[in-house]
């Protein structure tokens, strides 16, 4: 079977690709830190205490619950999140794999530190992407259980028609036709009975359920912010150089 040749310019394009993941793995290492100190001030700064959400997401009238602004600031923040951190972890997976140096026999030590950290930074990132997934169904969700309780608006149109006579005379004699009329008027309201209090519950109930599963997605990612930094740190030299100072492995340090 003839052998492969990769030729100078397409050398110069893997070059080219390892310094780009080389800049952005860089950029989005430096950037995790910062980012776990927000969503630690976050969730600091709101811990989940479900007795006093129950009281906050309350309400006995349907119409000014339409939406829950609370819940709604919190997804936000969470989508946002979720998509830098599975962006980051996607950069960080690729330059770690393009990190893993020419194989040899022998000397393979480094090489297993990279590839762990590697399935480190992928697992994460899928676990990441299943939770991104997961997020809309809040919508969905909330939508349905609202709708039960929802004022229900109506619009009836009534039509009327009219008939007059007009009288003249012509040429000495009496004419009389007859003209018609239309019209139409439109009404809306907006009916509905005292809703169920279950229904009502069950709405709030999904609203704490809701903003408790984001606050924990927001400290999952905060979690794996903490863990692949340190791993990363903690064994910069053996990423640098798997395979010690000669290796052909790429650096962003």
């Amino acid at each position: 079977r003839a052998a492969i040749h990769l030729t100078k310019s397409t050398f110069e394009i893997m070059d080219a690709i390892r310094e780009k993941y080389n800049t952005e793995a860089a950029n989005a290492k430096a950037a995790i830190p910062e980012r776990f100190l927000k969503l630690d001030a976050l969730l600091a700064a709101n811990p989940p205490d479900v007795a006093a959400l129950e009281a906050q997401f309350a309400f006995t009238d349907p119409a000014a619950a339409s939406n829950n602004a609370t819940v709604g600031a919190l997804m936000s923040t969470t989508t946002s999140e979720l998509f830098f951190a599975t962006s980051a972890m996607s950069v960080l997976e690729t330059w770690l794999k393009l990190c893993v140096p020419a194989i040899e026999d022998g000397n393979n030590f480094g090489v297993g530190i990279v590839m762990e950290a590697a399935k480190m930074v992928k697992d994460a990132r899928e676990e990441l992407e299943k939770l991104q997934a997961s997020v809309p169904d809040y919508y969905k969700e909330r939508g349905a259980a609202y709708a039960a309780i929802a004022p229900k608006t109506t619009t009836s149109t009534t039509e009327s028609t009219s008939k007059a006579d007009d009288k003249s005379t012509k040429d000495g004699t009496l004419e009389a036709t007859v003209k018609e009329g239309a019209s139409s008027s439109s009404e809306t309201k907006t009916t509905g009975g005292p809703a169920n209090p279950d229904q009502i519950s069950h709405v709030v109930a999904l609203d704490v359920m809701w903003y408790l599963k984001l606050c924990a997605a927001c400290d999952r990612v905060r979690s794996l912010y903490a863990a692949i930094c340190d791993f990363l740190e903690k064994n910069e030299e053996k990423i640098e150089a798997p395979k010690g100072s000669s290796s052909g492995g790429m650096s962003m340090y």
